[in-house]
Parts: C-alpha cells; structure tokens; sequence
C-alpha cells in the first residue's frame, strides 16, 4: 500500500509533469512540421518563409537549415514525423502518471532519462547550445530526484 504523497513532493511532481507535457505538445508540433513539409507547396512555402528571417540570413542559420531541410527525402520526413510522435505519446503518459503520482511513471521517467542522457550528452559535445545544456540539465535533475524519492519509498514500506 503506497503512503499517501506529501503536498511538497506532490507539486514537484506536478511541476515535472507539466514538464513532460510541454516536450509533448513541442514533439507533436514537429511531427506535424514532419508531415506537412511532405507536401511541395508547404516546403517552398517554409523555406520562402525561412529566407525572408532577415536575423537569421545574416548568421547563416537560414542557409544551414534550408540546406539540410533540401537533402531530406519523403522517407526521412515520415520517419521524423512518426519518431516524435512516439515521443510525444511516451512523454504524455510520463505527465499523466506524475500528475496522478503513480509509481510507474516514476520508474518510467527514470528508465527513459537513463537511456537518453549519453545520446543527450553525445549531442551536447558535437553541437553545443545553450538550449540542449538546459534541457539535459533539467532531465538529470528530474531523475535525481525521481530515484531519491523512490528510495524514501522504499524505506518507507521497509519500515
């Protein structure tokens, strides 16, 4: 029989779900670029688009973006698309099981953060940002304090 989750740790976990929901919703907002830029009057519309970002033209951000988004094929696309959609669905079941502080989303969290973080930290060491710092940041501290509060679990039902 699980205790009942103090209000402090009950908000921590509302906070990391809420967490969990925001990669959701920004997953499924690229599965859908993913499956939109399929279409060739969307393509050339997001990369008409994409040129006339005066900021970015003159940091080269639009070129390298444009040149990469132009080598891509259908295939790649749809696999993109189909990949953050799994993400999305994983990391919506991550927020709805630690809004509704269930244990096997706790391990959930745990298990897919330990899979992530060398790709995470791989990623970080070729292509620095100060964006991906915080995200793996953020992940680390998440599972941190996931597997201490299951610890206090454990020591808890021990007792």
């Amino acid at each position: 029989v699980r205790s009942p989750t103090p209000p402090r740790t009950a908000r921590v976990l509302v906070v990391i779900s809420v967490y969990k929901f925001v990669k959701m919703a920004a997953c499924f907002a690229l599965a859908m670029v993913a499956f939109n830029l399929l279409r060739p009057d969307v393509a050339d519309r997001f990369e008409h688009w994409l040129e006339s970002l005066t900021w970015a033209t003159r940091h080269g951000v639009v070129m390298h973006t444009v040149g990469w988004l132009l080598g891509l094929g259908p295939k790649q696309f749809q696999m993109f698309g189909v990949a953050a959609i799994v993400y999305a669905l994983l990391y919506g079941i991550q927020g709805f099981g630690l809004w509704c502080g269930k244990r096997w989303a706790e391990y959930l969290v745990i298990v897919e953060t330990c899979v992530l973080v060398p790709v995470e930290v791989w990623e970080l060491a070729h292509r620095y940002s100060a964006f991906k710092l915080v995200v793996l940041t953020a992940n680390v501290a998440i599972m941190i304090y996931l597997i201490g509060l299951l610890r206090r679990h454990d020591q808890v039902s021990a007792e």
